[in-house]
C-alpha cells in the first residue's frame, strides 16, 4: 500500500491504523474509500478525504497489487474524483515518491506535477547559535499581512491554491530579525508519530542560522522525529540540508488534478458589464468564470 498524504503518514503513521481509521467519525472531515475489482485476483483499493477548511481533497492511500495496471489506477481515481466533485472540491492532491510505479496511472487520470519536495529529519541535538539575533516565536494574528507578502513573493502564483499561507487551523512559528524584519515562517503539524515542519524563508536570509534555531524552537517534549519539508520553489532549503548532513528520508512529486476549469468571460459579456453595471475599482479587467467539469 502506498500512502499518498506525506504529512499524515509521517505524523500519524500507517493510513489503516486505528487512529487514522477513526478519523472517519470527525464531522470536519469527509472521507470515501472504494475497492476496485477487475477479476477476483486483482483488487485495488484507495481512499480520498477532504477537510472543511481546505478547498482541495487529498488522496490518502492506494493499495492492492504491487504493480497495478495504469488503466485500473486511472479508473479508480476517476471514481474517487466523483466524490470530490460532490464535496465541491476544486481539485485533488496526491504525494507520490519519485519513480513511483503509480505515476502513469495518475497521469492518465489527469493529474499533473505542480511541485517537488524533499523530506529530511532535523538533527535532534541542534540548539542554534546563542549569539544570533534571529528569533523564532509563535505566530500572532498581527503577523498575517507581512506573511502574506512573504508568501506571495516566494511561492509561485500557480502554486498558491495548493500551497496556501497556512493549510492547518493555526500558523506555527514566525522568524524575525533584530530589526523586526520578517524572515520566514513555519507551518507545523504535530502527531503522535512525528512533527512536520514546512518553512518558507526569505531567499536573502541566513538559512543556516534560521534552520538551526528553528530546530531548537519546535516544541518536542516527547522527543518525536522532526521532519523538514523543502519544496522545489525553495531550493536553498534543500541545499542547506544536504550540505549540513540532515538525513534525507524521502523525495516526492506533488500531483494535482483540477476539478474546475477557468474560462475567460466572452468579450461581449464583459462589455455588457461595463455598459450596464457600476464596476468597483477592485474588479479586475480580466474576468474569469469557474466551471465544474
Amino acid at each position: 500500500m502506498q500512502g499518498l498524504d506525506s504529512v499524515r503518514l509521517l505524523t500519524r503513521g500507517d493510513p489503516l491504523n486505528m487512529r487514522n481509521v477513526m478519523r472517519r467519525v470527525s464531522p470536519t472531515v469527509l472521507q470515501q474509500a472504494i475497492i476496485w475489482e477487475e477479476i477476483e485476483t486483482q483488487t485495488t483499493y484507495a481512499q480520498i478525504e477532504k477537510c472543511e477548511t481546505f478547498d482541495f481533497a487529498q488522496m490518502s492511500y492506494l493499495g492492492g497489487l504491487d504493480h497495478p495496471d495504469k488503466h485500473i489506477v486511472a479508473s479508480l481515481l476517476e471514481e474517487l474524483a466523483q466524490f470530490a466533485r460532490g464535496w465541491a472540491a476544486v481539485g485533488i492532491l496526491a504525494d507520490l515518491p519519485e519513480q513511483s510505479p503509480l505515476f502513469e496511472g495518475f497521469r492518465l487520470a489527469g493529474f499533473t506535477i505542480w511541485a517537488r519536495q524533499s523530506i529530511y529529519t532535523f538533527p535532534r541535538t541542534s540548539t542554534g547559535d546563542n549569539d544570533s539575533e534571529t528569533v523564532w516565536r509563535d505566530y500572532q494574528p498581527a503577523d498575517r499581512p507581512a506573511l502574506i507578502r512573504l508568501h506571495k513573493k516566494h511561492v509561485p502564483a500557480v502554486s498558491h491554491p495548493m500551497a496556501p499561507l497556512n493549510r492547518w487551523s493555526e500558523m506555527g512559528l514566525v522568524a524575525l530579525s533584530a530589526e523586526k524584519k520578517y524572515l520566514g515562517y513555519a507551518d507545523i503539524n504535530v502527531g503522535p508519530r512525528g512533527i512536520w515542519v514546512q518553512p518558507l524563508i526569505d531567499c536573502h536570509a541566513n538559512n543556516a542560522d534560521l534552520l538551526s534555531r528553528l530546530s531548537a524552537a519546535v516544541a518536542n517534549p516527547a522527543n518525536r522525529p522532526v521532519y523538514l519539508c523543502a519544496r522545489s520553489y525553495q531550493p536553498q532549503l534543500a541545499d542547506f540540508a544536504e550540505r549540513s548532513g540532515y538525513e534525507k528520508v524521502d523525495s516526492q512529486i506533488l500531483l494535482v488534478k483540477h476539478l474546475v476549469k477557468r474560462e475567460k468571460v466572452e468579450q461581449r459579456e464583459l462589455k455588457r458589464i461595463f455598459e450596464s453595471s457600476k464596476v468597483e475599482g477592485s474588479v479586475p479587467l480580466s474576468q474569469v468564470r469557474n466551471k465544474s467539469t
